[in-house]
């Protein structure tokens, strides 16, 4: 089919383990968007980063022919400079000592801007990927299923109960991580396996008793949770899962995978290679893949596994596009997980509720006054959610408690670095403002402490505006008063607000300290 105007096209890179995967897509109102051309070729970054905790500089020149290459091949198609490219890399480059050097490189030999995907994105790449499944996997809409993502340096756990996420679990357990702790010999406890001849141990016991610490903690967080599927989505697993599940099927089971494991781990990387038509990366990690699966499987006793048909790759790239933003299914998994957390701090149910309620609304009249987007609006709601929830361990001091908390904890879809910002937005909705005397808030990026500092004032105030516990604030509206330095927030629907007036006094200084307005309330029963 001819078109009159040329087709656009946009183009996803993923600099990923042991592969680097360039995906284009034909955009055009016409096309289809499910198809595309895709190019992978072999780099072993992980390996390198694992084995030497450097990136090799043959790895490092290796991967820059490549991108030069994937930008020819893209002129050819008819890329412009218009045309969006997204380029990531995974987040094991931060386990490299050189791995500035390795993006510095990449700048200045290809001239690409590259994003390391932080652990949030990659829960929202993997939940755009379980979405699709429950699509086609109905059992996922009715069953208590555990999603299980073993990845190169972490596993990500997901649990879905009839269709939603109910839980969510990350651990520092991963093929590659599991692969360098045996070649190093780094467990003491593997001498135990070896008799008075001096035999090597099978591989599937040194990886087992390898990862049974955090196989221990998978077992107590999800034991009781009445599982009765495991969904496995991984680079590794994925490629072979046409032998492990029938045609056209994603059914399979504990015991074909571990007849698999087995059958592999008696051939050399070479005869992988071979029988299995894999490249020799995959091939070297697909037994701590599997075996990885299967101590998962086992220690929850469950025998259905379903492995999704879908290239992972493809998939992946597909949705780098769609996981930069926050689409609305994702933010309610968000709140959702944080009110989870708030449950078991047994925070102020009504309380909560109400502040992250008023918190919005303020976030929304005064927009043009903070300009920030609505990745800080979830930030700003989830810690509206969570910010008492240090009164569990004592009302004293209460604030400083959630930071403690919310730091140490999950939250399904947050990173590191958006944790980190909830936790400080909640810790400063009472008592001191931020101040660069505090270490945590000091060693935030100038950028990042303006955006706590502009988000923890919306929280004070709508904290002020709950200060009786009562919820008895609806709506609100807001009008600005530059020739009074003021911000004027009208409360509909309530007659005496000498409450939350007196509440304000001590809650409103941080938003007059960033705005340079202070805020006066007036009441509106109309």
């Amino acid at each position: 089919m001819t078109h009159d105007t040329p087709p656009l096209l946009k183009a996803s890179i993923h600099i990923g383990a042991s592969s680097v995967s360039l995906l284009v897509t034909n955009i055009h109102p016409d096309a289809d968007h499910t198809a595309g051309d895709l190019l992978e070729q072999s780099l072993p970054l992980a390996r390198d980063i694992f084995q030497r905790g450097i990136i090799g500089k043959s790895t490092i020149e290796r991967c820059v022919s490549i991108l030069n290459g994937y930008q020819e091949a893209l002129r050819e198609l008819g890329a412009t400079d218009e045309t969006p490219i997204r380029v990531v890399v995974t987040n094991v480059l931060i386990e490299a000592s050189n791995c500035d050097a390795f993006l510095n490189r990449i700048q200045i030999g290809c001239g690409m801007h590259i994003e390391t995907l932080d652990e949030g994105e990659m829960t929202r790449l993997i939940y755009l990927k379980t979405r699709r499944r429950l699509r086609d996997t109905p059992s996922l809409k009715t069953n208590t299923c555990l999603v299980v993502h073993v990845g190169p340096a972490n596993t990500r756990a997901l649990l879905f109960k009839k269709g939603r996420i109910s839980q969510y679990s990350n651990y520092r357990l991963g093929v590659y991580r599991t692969s360098k702790a045996i070649e190093s010999g780094e467990n003491e406890d593997l001498s135990r396996f070896n008799d008075n001849k001096g035999s090597n141990p099978p591989t599937s016991h040194l990886i087992a008793e390898n990862i049974r610490a955090q196989i221990s903690q998978i077992h107590h967080d999800y034991s009781e949770a009445g599982i009765e599927e495991i969904v496995i989505i991984g680079y590794e697993v994925q490629h072979i899962a046409d032998i492990l599940s029938k045609p056209g099927k994603t059914k399979s089971s504990y015991t074909l995978l571990s007849q698999t494991s087995a059958q592999m781990a008696a051939l050399n990387e070479e005869a992988r290679v071979k029988t299995y038509q894999l490249d020799y990366s995959t091939a070297q990690a697909i037994i701590p893949a599997l075996e990885i699966n299967l101590a998962i499987a086992k220690t929850l006793g469950i025998q259905t596994l379903r492995i999704p048909g879908s290239d992972y790759e493809r998939g992946l790239l597909r949705d780098i596009h769609t996981s930069f933003s926050i689409t609305e299914g994702f933010r309610k998994e968000v709140l959702r997980s944080a009110k989870t957390l708030a449950k078991k701090f047994r925070v102020h149910r009504s309380h909560s509720r109400q502040v992250a309620q008023l918190s919005q609304q303020l976030f929304n009249v005064t927009a043009e006054l903070h300009q920030l987007d609505q990745h800080d609006a979830l930030l700003l709601h989830t810690a509206a959610i969570v910010h008492e929830c240090g009164n569990y361990i004592s009302t004293r001091s209460h604030h400083k408690h959630s930071y403690y908390i919310i730091e140490n904890s999950e939250i399904f879809g947050l990173g590191e670095k958006d944790l980190n910002l909830v936790a400080q937005i909640a810790r400063y909705h009472r008592k001191s403002t931020p101040r660069t005397s505090h270490s945590a808030y000091k060693d935030l990026r100038a950028i990042d402490r303006i955006r706590v500092s502009k988000l923890s004032s919306l929280l004070r105030i709508a904290d002020a505006l709950d200060h009786t516990h009562t919820s008895r604030i609806g709506e609100l509206s807001a009008t600005m008063a530059p020739t009074k330095r003021q911000i004027i927030i009208t409360l509909h629907g309530i007659e005496d607000i000498s409450a939350e007036r007196l509440a304000m006094k001590n809650k409103g200084d941080l938003f007059e300290d960033i705005f340079g307005l202070s805020v006066s309330l007036k009441a509106d029963i109309h």
